[in-house]
């Protein structure tokens, strides 16, 4: 692959939507990142998650998972168009910077199986925390670790919990008094970030956020990442 010609792909890419811009914080829900309708917006969570107990205090998206952001993540991801991570981390450090302080924060990639990074080439959310590192100008921390099992979107979404349970382990590392920002690409179920960020707080994170470039809040957008990840990797 011509690297030289990937920048000018995304460049190409974002001149053909010059109206799209990340999504406002009132758009979402800050504890889960769904989308919120009018009057929706609760300090302590939307109607999907206000009862539910999550191990991270604040999520943080780009947009919800539909075009032209689900095509810039499947081009990311199966395409070979890795720039677009290093975009959308700068874009994503906007808006976590809003509101932290810059002492002990840590941004930790959720991590890839080594097999599925051998066969992709690069984790797009390492790529992705990268990039947010480098304009918030805080340490990243890969302390995760990911054991190989069945990709997420191969497992019935009510067994997907169970699927990554025991998928994660965190180095040994003291993470007391740190905040620690877990970057990923897309929420779903949030079982992987839910899994991950209980290692984290194992691991004595004070406290655990949440950046993603898209969420997958309903049935349609969660159909449409499932079929772009089967059809991407061949699963």
């Amino acid at each position: 692959m011509d690297h030289a010609i990937v920048p000018a792909a995304v460049d190409l890419a974002l001149a053909e939507h010059p109206q799209w811009q990340p999504d406002a914080a009132d758009r979402y829900c800050g504890r889960c990142g769904g989308t919120l309708g009018p009057f929706e917006g609760k300090p302590l969570g939307c109607s999907q998650c206000a009862m539910n107990r999550l191990p991270w205090g604040r999520l943080v998206r780009l947009g919800a998972y539909q075009p032209p952001l689900s095509d810039w993540i499947v081009s990311m991801k199966f395409a070979g168009t890795w720039s677009w991570a290093s975009w959308m981390g700068r874009r994503l450090a906007e808006q976590v910077r809003l509101g932290e302080t810059p002492n002990r924060v840590a941004i930790c990639p959720v991590p890839m199986a080594w097999s599925r990074r051998v066969r992709r080439g690069y984790n797009q959310a390492a790529l992705i925390g990268e990039a947010m590192a480098a304009v918030c100008g805080w340490p990243l921390a890969p302390v995760l670790r990911r054991r190989r099992t069945p990709p997420q979107t191969t497992v019935p979404r009510s067994r997907r919990a169970g699927n990554v349970r025991r998928a994660f382990a965190a180095r040994s590392v003291d993470l007391t008094g740190w905040t620690i920002w877990l970057v990923d690409d897309v929420r779903t179920t949030g079982a992987t970030l839910h899994a991950c960020a209980l290692r984290l707080r194992a691991a004595g994170a004070l406290r655990v956020c949440v950046a993603v470039a898209a969420v997958a809040d309903c049935p349609d957008y969660a159909r449409r990442y499932v079929a772009a990840v089967q059809a991407g990797s061949g699963t």
